[in-house]
């Protein structure tokens, strides 16, 4: 289960796609640093008054009715669809993904200010790890799995111990 932290990343970031661009489901669950599988499961409950039809998959293409809807919204933006009628190229709309994830960085930094609790500081190297995969705060630790948070370089068992210790302080725990 995504915490509404999670969600509140992914549906900011689509905010943030420029008009006329598109991203792909794993390009933005590159940056939140989700799977694509759950930014499409948000996108399909949580996209009412978001510019959804900057989202596609891989191949910038849609499922058909969603490609309907979407079409009036592209010919606005000028993405041409495919020959295949499927999507768009992708290559030829996708957005500039590092200002797109500096201009998602600067933009989240007030809401993970307001609703997350900072990761408390245990080494440089799990510092740096932690930092690298994304994970700001303990409620974004929360949706690890400790296995994996383990498996990232620069991070021990001393500061998975420290980590283990600031979740339950929190009332927060790993991932199942």
């Amino acid at each position: 289960m995504a915490s509404e932290l999670t969600i509140e990343r992914v549906l900011t970031l689509v905010e943030l796609v420029p008009r006329g661009r598109v991203v792909s489901y794993g390009d933005l669950g590159g940056i939140v640093g989700i799977g694509p599988r759950q930014v499409g499961s948000f996108m399909s409950q949580h996209s009412d008054g978001l510019p959804w039809w900057r989202v596609t998959n891989a191949s910038g293409d849609l499922p058909r009715d969603l490609l309907d809807r979407a079409r009036p919204h592209w010919a606005d933006e000028g993405i041409l669809v495919k020959r295949n009628g499927l999507g768009c190229r992708i290559a030829d709309y996708r957005a500039d993904l590092e200002a797109l994830a500096t201009a998602y960085r600067v933009r989240i930094a007030d809401t993970l200010e307001r609703t997350g609790t900072a990761i408390p500081h245990t080494s440089n190297p799990a510092a740096r790890a932690l930092a690298a995969a994304g994970i700001t705060t303990l409620e974004e630790l929360s949706e690890w799995r400790r296995s994996d948070v383990l498996a990232l370089h620069g991070t021990g068992p001393k500061a998975l111990g420290m980590l283990d210790l600031a979740l339950a302080e929190a009332e927060l725990e790993w991932r199942a």
